[in-house]
């Protein structure tokens, strides 16, 4: 990673989810946390393989039309907890977030369904500087402002239904998932050490899902997604007043994304245990309001991204002992601008009046081209009552960048590339009456980046419904980290 890099704009989503439907597009290698990972999963021990391989935990929450593979009536839970750690002089953990979710899924004859609902407790990014005095205009007002707890609480529910259409192998399935968040990741660290800062939002998805299983042992499946997500950060900060208390000053913040996305994919049998998979996904984001972050001079940027994955799948079973392998490319197109929020003489100085740049019009202007790849394998050995999976996941980063600044009148081209690993760990255990299961994870080559003498930048995790677009206005430094996740899956069977 380059150090010196005056201006990035990042747009992150979350993995699990990403793996599942939605696309994840970075500038930087920050490190994330699984802050949406409340489903449990099999194949997550495998390092996430999908493609030619069903995840007999998780499928239903990706397709909803794959619930028809429920087998009667089971309660299921799936308590997780990450951290962010990191070496530095100021922190030591950066972040935790521990979750609770209890859920439901059924089928009896060709109907299924099932319910999830999810608490969560994230621990707040705390800062190291004193509060920053924006230069900006802002309207000043002393103001009374308590410190908010350390803690922040989201709450989370997912439902399904669907059926599996008479006389044909067919099944249709509905699901939605919906979040009351008082917080996001990272999106602290966008803002200025020192400020106080509430989060508070919803978000939204919405899926249609058909899957269809062939008595050769071939499927398909095709599922279509709307999803939405809003959030209000309210910032304050202090002015400093000659002879007094600072002044607080505070200023509500809107982030908006909406977007659509489709996967299909397809399974084949072929000779001696193997299975082939093809997939294909399709992600379209607009960013009709992002926020005014601290670290980026410009206000009121929209943007757009078009996000694609190709991917291809193999999988192979002898005996008790399954092997996957996943092979992704993924092209992402994203545009990203600025409009002036009032008339901006070009150069930053007093210029004749054709040399303005109009409210409402161009500032900046920024064209990403993405040329990803994914690569995960894994390994699972399975027992009578016992079972074990070890599985690494490679996503490599690479994009060029054309940026055209109208005001200061300059134009940059900027190629970076990154790696980020994740090793995948998993067992579990049938005992008589319930199974459980334990997940570990730890992602590395990812770091929390910061502005020599600055705010530190963000270290993010956003839901897929959640983009950002952020442009540090400073020199970019990298401090390592490493992601650590643990889950705990308990699954009684009710009915069989």
């Amino acid at each position: 990673m380059k150090k010196w890099l005056v201006t990035l704009w990042l747009l992150v989503v979350m993995p699990l989810t990403a793996a599942a439907q939605q696309i994840p597009v970075k500038t930087i290698p920050v490190a994330t946390g699984n802050q949406f990972m409340i489903f449990p999963s099999q194949n997550m021990s495998m390092g996430g393989v999908s493609i030619a391989l069903d995840d007999p935990l998780y499928d239903a929450f990706v397709n909803p039309a794959k619930g028809i593979n429920i087998q009667g009536v089971r309660f299921a839970s799936s308590p997780a907890y990450y951290g962010v750690s990191m070496r530095d002089d100021f922190l030591d953990d950066a972040s935790s977030t521990r979750t609770l979710p209890v859920g439901m899924l059924l089928r009896q004859g060709t109907l299924f369904g099932g319910a999830v609902m999810a608490w969560q407790e994230m621990s707040k990014e705390t800062g190291d500087g004193c509060c920053f005095f924006a230069e900006q205009a802002f309207t000043e007002n002393t103001v009374s402002h308590e410190q908010s707890s350390t803690t922040r609480n989201n709450v989370y529910a997912f439902a399904m239904g669907g059926a599996q259409l008479p006389g044909t192998n067919l099944s249709v399935g509905l699901s939605v998932f919906a979040a009351s968040l008082d917080g996001l990741e990272g999106v602290r660290l966008l803002y200025s050490d020192g400020d106080l800062f509430e989060q508070n939002g919803t978000m939204s998805s919405f899926r249609l899902g058909f899957y269809n299983q062939w008595d050769d042992g071939r499927s398909a499946e095709l599922t279509v997604q709307h999803h939405r997500f809003q959030m209000d950060h309210e910032r304050t900060w202090g002015l400093p007043r000659e002879g007094g208390p600072p002044i607080l000053v505070t200023r509500l913040e809107q982030d908006e994304t909406n977007g659509w996305a489709v996967l299909a994919g397809f399974q084949q049998p072929l000779a001696g245990g193997w299975r082939l998979g093809v997939r294909l996904v399709g992600d379209w984001k607009n960013h009709p309001k992002i926020p005014n972050y601290d670290l980026m001079q410009i206000p009121r940027d929209p943007g757009n991204t078009s996000a694609y994955n190709i991917g291809v799948g193999l999988s192979r079973t002898i005996g008790q002992t399954t092997y996957g392998f996943d092979l992704i490319y993924e092209p992402i197109w994203s545009h990203t601008w600025a409009d002036a929020a009032e008339d901006t003489p070009i150069g930053g100085f007093a210029q004749p009046e054709d040399n303005v740049i109009r409210a409402g019009e161009m500032t900046v202007e920024n064209f990403f081209e993405f040329d990803n790849s994914i690569f995960r394998l894994g390994v699972r050995q399975a027992g009578d009552r016992f079972d074990f999976g070890l599985g690494l996941g490679l996503h490599l980063y690479r994009y060029h960048l054309d940026q055209e600044d109208f005001v200061r009148q300059f134009k940059r081209k900027l190629d970076e590339s990154w790696g980020e690993w994740t090793l995948s760990l998993g067992m579990g255990y049938n005992f008589t009456g319930f199974q459980l299961r334990y997940l570990s994870l730890i992602t590395l080559g990812t770091g929390r980046p910061g502005i020599d003498g600055g705010p530190r930048f963000a270290r993010d995790q956003a839901f897929a419904e959640s983009s950002f677009v952020v442009a540090p206005a400073g020199p970019l430094a990298l401090q390592d980290a490493r992601v650590w996740t643990h889950q705990l899956s308990l699954l009684i069977p009710i009915v069989d």
